[in-house]
C-alpha cells in the first residue's frame, strides 16, 4: 500500500471518530427539554418561581391508615409518606407529579389510593402565600428508601424545562412501623 493511501485511511477514520463522538455528545431533544432540578435537603426549605417545599419527615409503613376511611390500606410493598409542607407562590396551583427514585434508578410514583385525594397533598389546591402542611404517599419496597430521592413537579405532562424539586431522603432508612398514619392535609 502506498503512504498516500494510508494516510486517506487514517483520515477517514479520524473523521468518523469525530463525527461518532460529537454524536454522543450532543445534546437530544429530551436533554435539552428535560425538567431543571432544583436542589434540596430535608428540613430545609427548597424555593421554585412557582412554589416553596420543606420535606419535614419520612415515615414507613406495611399498611396506611387514611383519615375518614375503613380498614386500613395494605400493598404488595411498602408505603412511603413524606411529610411537607407547600406553599403557591404567584398564583392558586396543584402538585401532580410526585414520585421517588431509588439509587438503583427505579421510579415510583405517588401512591393513588382510593380516599388519599381527599387527605395528601396531590389532593390539595395552594394558594398564594399560605403554608398547606400534609404528606405525600409513595409505594415502594422499604430496603430501597435508603439513598433515594423525592422529585416533585407541578404538573405531571407538558412539564419542559419546568423546575424539579429533588429532595435525597438519606441514605439510612426510617424504622418501619406497622401502621402510619396521615392526618388530613391543612394550613398552617
Amino acid at each position: 500500500m502506498s503512504t498516500r493511501r494510508l494516510v486517506n485511511i487514517g483520515l477517514t477514520l479520524a473523521v468518523l471518530v469525530a463525527i461518532v463522538g460529537l454524536y454522543r455528545l450532543t445534546p437530544t431533544q429530551q436533554d435539552i427539554q428535560k425538567p431543571t432540578p432544583v436542589q434540596g435537603i430535608v428540613g430545609r426549605a427548597v424555593h421554585t418561581p412557582r412554589f416553596d417545599l420543606t420535606v419535614n419527615d419520612v415515615r414507613l409503613g406495611k399498611k396506611l391508615r387514611i383519615p375518614h376511611t375503613t380498614p386500613d390500606r395494605d400493598s404488595l410493598t411498602d408505603f412511603v409518606v413524606v411529610d411537607a409542607t407547600v406553599t403557591a407562590n404567584r398564583e392558586p396551583m396543584h402538585i401532580f407529579n410526585v414520585r421517588i427514585k431509588s439509587s438503583d434508578g427505579v421510579t415510583y410514583l405517588g401512591s393513588n389510593r382510593n380516599g388519599l385525594d381527599q387527605v395528601d397533598l396531590t389532593g390539595s389546591e395552594f394558594a398564594p402565600g399560605i403554608p398547606v402542611r400534609g404528606s405525600f404517599v409513595v409505594e415502594m419496597p422499604a430496603g430501597k428508601v435508603p439513598g433515594a430521592t423525592l422529585l416533585v413537579m407541578e404538573k405531571s405532562i407538558l412539564n419542559d424545562l419546568e423546575p424539579q424539586v429533588t429532595v435525597p431522603l438519606g441514605d439510612d432508612a426510617p424504622k418501619l412501623e406497622d401502621v402510619v398514619a396521615l392526618t388530613a392535609a391543612s394550613d398552617t
